[in-house]
């Protein structure tokens, strides 16, 4: 559910759903995922997911992109059907293990995108000495991490090599010292422009300011 179709309301958020079930010719969605927290707005549209839950529309309720803090609003205001899955971008080099942390102890999946930070830490110097210690390639390395780690991950190619690579991440391990080298990869710096970055997604293709955003994100 994007965000422009949050901010309109229960009601686009309604006919969305409706649209993507006759789109896809079903009756029902295993898993349907509010996007972006729009601020003043996503808990209305979670709560029409919880009604279309309750219809039997949705079998299962996601949440993306979501701090601590806006899951801490869902359950403040009355929503009763936790959502099964986080999905956020997590690699070695952003790695919010207190938001991990603190959604695994809630009994909520965490799912991650960005995976294989796009191709951009092929070339790490950490990266490549863990892939040639093991005999794998780098992006191999970055999936294994979040399989280990217990996170769902959601690696992305077009080519079918490398699809067929990613898959790969199931039959070998990573150590502990390699695990340690890995989880520390992320910096002060990544953090901060994680919550530049939030802040002004939050009201993406919305006529909400960004001022709107969030200004105290205290995880990391």
């Amino acid at each position: 559910m994007w965000t422009t179709t949050i901010h309109s309301g229960p009601e686009a958020v309604q006919a969305q759903l409706e649209k993507t079930l006759t789109d896809l010719g079903t009756d029902y969605i295993d898993l349907y995922a509010i996007h972006w927290p729009v601020p003043g707005k996503h808990v209305e549209a979670y709560k029409q997911l919880e009604k279309a839950h309750k219809a039997g529309q949705i079998r299962s309720i996601g949440v993306s992109n979501y701090a601590v803090e806006d899951y801490k609003e869902l359950l403040e205001n009355g929503v009763t059907v936790k959502p099964a899955i986080n999905q956020i971008e997590i690699n070695p080099f952003l790695y919010r293990k207190n938001t991990i942390d603190f959604f695994t102890k809630e009994g909520v999946k965490m799912q991650s995108y960005r995976t294989l930070r796009d191709g951009k830490a092929f070339q790490d110097p950490a990266i490549v000495g863990v892939a040639t210690k093991h005999g794998k390639s780098a992006a191999q390395v970055l999936g294994r991490w979040c399989v280990q780690h217990g996170f769902i991950a959601i690696p992305k190619s077009t080519k079918e090599h490398r699809m067929l690579e990613n898959l790969q991440v199931f039959d070998w391990e990573l150590d502990a010292d390699d695990m340690v080298t890995l989880d520390a990869l992320t910096t002060a710096e990544a953090i901060a422009k994680f919550g530049e970055l939030y802040r002004k997604c939050v009201v993406r293709d919305t006529p909400l300011p960004i001022d709107l955003a969030k200004t105290a994100i205290t995880e990391d």
